[in-house]
C-alpha cells in the first residue's frame, strides 16, 4: 500500500479561501484607519490657523468670508475684508491640507464680532467646524 504524504486539492483550496477572507477583513480595517488618520491630520492643520486668527482679531484684521480659502495663496489675516492683502505684520497663508482629501469650505462671520467660523469638507464625511469663539475644531 502506498503512503501518500501531502495535502489534497480541496484542503489547499479551503486554506486559500480562508486566507482571502482574512485579507479582505484586514484591508477594510486599514481603510477605516486611513480615513481616521486623514481626518485627524486635516483637523490638526485647521487648528494651526486659529492662533493667527486670534492675533488678527487683536490687530483689527479681517478674515476671508466670501469664498473658500486657497491653500498657499489666500492670506489668513487681511487688511480689509476679502481683499487678500495682508494686514501689516501678518503674512501667513491658509495651509495646505495635503493628501488628506479634505478641502476648506467658505468661512462665515467676522473676526471683529468673534463669530468667525471656517469648515473642512470631504464627500461622505461629517464636516469639521472650527469656531473662533471657542478656539476649537470639531
Amino acid at each position: 500500500m502506498k503512503n501518500n504524504k501531502g495535502f489534497t486539492l480541496i484542503e489547499l483550496l479551503v486554506v486559500i479561501a480562508i486566507i482571502g477572507i482574512l485579507s479582505s477583513v484586514v484591508l477594510v480595517s486599514l481603510n477605516s484607519a486611513r480615513n481616521k488618520a486623514n481626518r485627524t491630520a486635516a483637523m490638526a492643520t485647521a487648528r494651526g490657523v486659529m492662533p493667527e486668527l486670534i492675533t488678527c482679531q487683536d490687530d483689527a484684521g479681517f478674515g476671508i468670508n466670501n469664498a473658500a480659502p486657497t491653500a498657499g495663496t489666500t492670506i489668513v489675516c487681511q487688511s480689509a475684508l476679502n481683499t487678500n492683502t495682508a494686514k501689516t505684520g501678518h503674512s501667513i497663508t491658509w495651509p495646505s491640507l495635503g493628501n488628506t482629501g479634505w478641502a476648506y469650505g467658505t468661512p462665515s462671520g467676522t473676526l471683529a464680532a468673534g463669530d468667525y467660523v471656517y469648515t473642512l469638507t470631504k464627500t461622505g464625511e461629517t464636516t469639521v467646524t472650527c469656531t473662533l469663539a471657542t478656539s476649537a475644531c470639531n
